[in-house]
């Protein structure tokens, strides 16, 4: 998936939520599984996400290991 990121193109990678735990959400994403730190600001985020849609796609960059709430979509 293709956003922009703080203003700058970024090809990131997307997941679902598979296990939100006290201080990490494991995602599920096309190699398998990953666990991520988050902050509680962010966790609060991830769970109100998944309350709306279960099924909801989170952006996540692999290289820093990190959820992307901020990205726009690319024309």
């Amino acid at each position: 998936m293709d956003l922009y990121v703080n203003g700058e193109y970024q090809s990131v990678d997307i997941g679902y939520v598979k296990e939100i735990k006290e201080s990490s959400v494991v995602f599920i994403v096309k190699d398998g599984e990953v666990e991520i730190d988050v902050d509680p600001v962010t966790l609060d985020v991830i769970k109100t996400i998944c309350m709306a849609d279960e099924e909801a796609l989170i952006p996540l960059d692999m290289e820093t290991n990190s959820v992307i709430l901020d990205g726009e979509p690319t024309k």
